[in-house]
């Protein structure tokens, strides 16, 4: 067996000897988590610049990609967070004459502040101050370039998380950005965008979870994967 066989299976060996009772705290806001996102980026088939001025008939399909996000807390109420996904948009475009298809990828990534309030031993609020930006990778039409242009803002959020179990937590929010929507007229390719967030935190073991969680706005997103609460 390998060096890092032997780390991996010592590893989970720690990880499954952890005493119930230490449960995380649905309040947690130390985490390292990641895993599977899908996507669909709404307004494509709109957009000036993804249409380079009506020169071509756009159908945009969803994808799929990766993200990974963390918090540290580093006071009683206050934490900071970061946040990148990646998530590949399928295109089918035509000139009228020839059809082609592509893809590109929307890169999503925030940092920020966040504050924290126990209002029972249930239910916690938040809320969150970040910088965001959102760029659009390798939007090509025949192997032509099209310079799709990202951008970045300030962003708020607003939630609860719910501790409806010792194992299941759920969490909502309510989330602005400035730079959430692809604009369909206008000089500006991104606008601001108001999402919408239900998540799911199921812990099978003490500071391990099953997530899961979906964010719909013009930009709609679901996940799966894990967090490890700390």
């Amino acid at each position: 067996m390998s060096s890092f066989n032997r780390m991996l299976v010592l590893s989970l060996l720690i990880a499954l000897g952890v005493p119930k009772a230490a449960w995380a705290q649905g309040s947690s806001f130390t985490y390292i988590e990641g895993g599977f996102i899908a996507g669909f980026v709404n307004g494509v088939e709109e957009s000036a610049a993804f249409t380079d001025n009506g020169a071509f008939e756009l159908e945009n399909d969803s994808g799929g990609g990766g993200f990974i996000a963390g918090a540290w807390q580093f006071s009683e109420n206050m934490h900071l967070f970061g946040e990148y996904s990646s998530v590949n948009q399928e295109l089918e475009i035509s000139d009228g004459t020839v059809t082609n298809e592509s893809d590109f990828d929307a890169v999503r990534w925030r940092i920020g502040v966040g504050y924290a309030y126990t209002f029972s031993p249930k239910v916690s609020f938040y809320g969150r101050l970040s910088f965001d930006n959102v760029e659009f990778n390798d939007v090509r039409v025949a192997g032509v370039d099209l310079n799709v242009e990202g951008d970045d803002g300030i962003g708020g959020e607003l939630g609860m998380i719910w501790t409806a179990t010792q194992v299941l937590h759920v969490r909502g929010h309510v989330r602005y950005t400035s730079v959430g929507e692809v604009v369909a007229e206008g000089s500006d390719t991104i606008g601001p965008d108001t999402l919408l967030s239900l998540n799911g935190h199921w812990y099978f073991r003490p500071d391990i979870a099953f997530i899961t969680g979906y964010e719909f706005g013009a930009i709609t997103t679901w996940n799966l994967g894990a967090r490890f609460t700390f």
